[in-house]
Parts: C-alpha cells; sequence; structure tokens
C-alpha cells in the first residue's frame, strides 16, 4: 500500500499576494520618484494583474528609455 507524500510547495494565498504587491507599491513610492503615469502602468501589472515585477529592473529600464524622459 502506498502513502501519500505531500510536499511543500510555496503556494500564496490571494490575501498574502496582494499584501506583498501593495509593500511593492509603497516601496516604490518611498524610494523613487516616477511620473504618474509610470507608476500607474507599474501599478496596473504589479497590483492589478498581479504580475511579479523586479521593480528596481524596471525603474532601471525605463530610465533608460526616452518615453519617461
Amino acid at each position: 500500500m502506498r502513502t501519500a507524500r505531500f510536499h511543500s510547495y510555496k503556494v500564496q494565498t490571494p490575501v498574502a499576494q496582494l499584501k506583498e504587491s501593495t509593500q511593492d507599491m509603497i516601496r516604490l513610492q518611498r524610494d523613487y520618484q516616477l511620473p504618474d503615469e509610470l507608476f500607474w502602468e507599474i501599478f496596473n501589472a504589479r497590483v492589478l494583474l498581479n504580475e511579479p515585477i523586479d521593480i528596481d529592473a524596471f525603474i532601471t529600464d525605463s530610465k533608460r528609455s526616452p518615453a519617461y524622459a
């Protein structure tokens, strides 16, 4: 007879995901002075669409882009 083995996978609850994305947005607002358009673009992706975003890399890439200069 086989016994069931449970593997611990890192599964976040929706509340934990929302908390993490909100903390990212607070850090973003605290650490960077961004134009409103860029802040809301990141907000939409990170909070509303729940996409994992490396905030620091995103900011670095956007500073290179002339669209937000």
